[in-house]
């Protein structure tokens, strides 16, 4: 069963709009909670950045700032513009590229996710140290895979379709 070009901006358009709605919780949500002898923070994306940037590993600081908290948010915005857009002739070569380049990077989303797996999963260290993932996590996810899924399903040919 194949969708039809109606039913597929619908869906992405329903999808880049929840991804923005819970890109604010995304943000505002600890995604995990670190434990260093004794001392117990949860961090929000935001507050992970600021705890890395005051260990002194800005470079790091500004990669994650980037990846996991101007990307996203960059990715839906895109996606948001081009299936504003969509069934006009305006803006049809800018458009395309945009969205070749949202669908690019768009399998890089889930790193951010991957790495805190990773972290939670090697970063057990007993009494010492250890991190563990938080329900924000989750909503930060949800938020990663509407953009990718919108991106998916969207294909760039309706671009060039008039109404």
């Amino acid at each position: 069963m194949s969708l039809s070009d109606r039913s597929r901006v619908n869906l992405s358009r329903a999808l880049v709009v929840t991804g923005l709605i819970l890109y604010i919780p995304s943000n505002i949500m600890p995604v995990m909670t670190m434990s260093i002898i004794g001392k117990v923070d949860p961090l929000t994306v935001l507050g992970g950045v600021h705890e890395l940037y005051d260990s002194g590993l800005t470079l790091i600081a500004g990669v994650v700032f980037l990846a996991s908290f101007i990307l996203p948010l960059a990715k839906l915005a895109a996606l948001a513009w081009v299936l504003f857009l969509h069934g006009s002739p305006k803006l049809r070569k800018e458009r395309s590229k945009v969205f070749k380049i949202v669908h690019a990077i768009g399998s890089w989303s889930m790193i951010d996710i991957f790495l805190l797996a990773v972290l939670a999963a090697v970063g057990q260290l007993g009494a010492l140290a250890s991190v563990t993932a938080e329900p924000g996590c989750l909503v930060f996810a949800a938020v990663l895979l509407c953009s990718l899924i919108a991106a998916e399903i969207y294909k760039p040919r309706l671009i060039w379709e008039d109404m």
